[in-house]
């Protein structure tokens, strides 16, 4: 039985997770934990020893020897872990721990860390490994959701920001990563890519990419946007230095300018590492997607289940049906 969509309080879900019971059936009807596993030695279905916590299959099956004159039966000793290949594959904590982390990492904003600490009784290390295995998740949904923005009749505001902080909150930018960003009007879907540098190559490259040709783009008066209007698209700018809308064109980028400011709120600001920026923005439009907090639950264990397939998930029963069917009949 599959989870087409449940919505749960952080207080509900953490109910759950202390029952061993409901956890385990939270966990099957989102794919993220099987009770299914068919013995590699023989197409069986194993059986589930709940004391080792594992899938044992351990049938007498009968073997062909020497031309097929011979037969001799032999008993295979076969065991997998319950949890082989999940999101709690080769994990020291209990799906009980791991669990409640996800949930307060979903709802609990930056900064974090400490909390987590103390109220799960984990070390620093824990929370930032788990931290970074929960992005992936993120990354992994934003994959799989992505979408080309724009078309003809369609607006889509771009943009280039520098994500990072200032000394004592003033002067120029000490350190910090450029980002490229797009916006579309209407549906207020985005996108956002780190870039190394701002020039028209790079910049023209996402463009193409992620936005379609015919598509009305509004822009600041970045020289590097200057080959818009050849590549295909609408271009209409904005000079931010004398004011915030055209007065012919009515260009803006405000709706944009606003996006960067979620963006900022949304990451850590400091101890942040350029290598998980992606991640970060993943987060950050995961839980954007998703703002009720009562929503992610359910669809963040459903993109774990797809990123961490557990030893037999749903869609490749009726292949191992079929090589059960097809394997020898033998055994007892």
């Amino acid at each position: 039985m599959s989870c087409r969509g449940c919505s749960l309080a952080f207080l509900d879900f953490a109910a759950i997770t202390d029952d061993e019971d409901k956890l385990r059936e939270f966990l099957l009807r989102h794919h993220v934990i099987t009770d299914v596993c068919f013995c590699e030695e023989c197409g069986f279905r194993c059986r589930i020893d709940w004391r080792k916590k594992q899938f044992r299959c351990d049938r007498q099956v009968t073997e062909k020897l020497h031309g097929g004159r011979t037969k001799v039966k032999r008993r295979h000793h076969f065991a997998k872990s319950l949890v082989a290949g999940s999101w709690f594959a080769g994990s020291k904590f209990s799906q009980k721990v791991i669990c409640r982390f996800c949930a307060i990492w979903l709802v609990y904003p930056h900064p974090r860390t400490m909390f987590i600490c103390r109220e799960l009784s984990i070390s620093k290390k824990s929370v930032i490994d788990w931290s970074s295995f929960c992005r992936e998740v993120c990354i992994f949904w934003l994959e799989q959701r992505s979408e080309i923005l724009g078309g003809p009749g369609v607006v889509v505001e771009i943009d280039e920001a520098k994500i990072g902080h200032r000394k004592y909150n003033r002067g120029r930018w000490i350190d910090g990563i450029w980002v490229f960003g797009g916006f579309e009007r209407g549906t207020e879907r985005t996108f956002l890519v780190p870039v190394p540098t701002r020039d028209s190559a790079t910049l023209l490259g996402i463009i193409q990419n992620w936005i379609r040709p015919g598509t009305t783009i509004m822009s600041d008066c970045w020289r590097a946007y200057d080959c818009l209007s050849n590549e295909g698209f609408v271009h209409q700018r904005v000079n931010h230095s004398q004011n915030f809308v055209d007065p012919v064109s009515g260009a803006h980028t405000q709706h944009i300018e606003r996006f960067w400011r979620e963006v900022r709120g949304g990451i850590p600001r400091f101890g942040r590492s350029e290598k998980h920026v992606v991640g970060y923005f993943a987060e950050f439009l995961f839980k954007r997607k998703f703002p009720n907090h009562l929503d992610r639950i359910h669809q963040f264990f459903s993109a774990a289940a797809q990123l961490y397939p557990p030893v037999l998930t749903p869609d490749k029963l009726v292949q191992s049906q079929q090589r059960t069917g097809a394997s020898t009949s033998s055994g007892t």
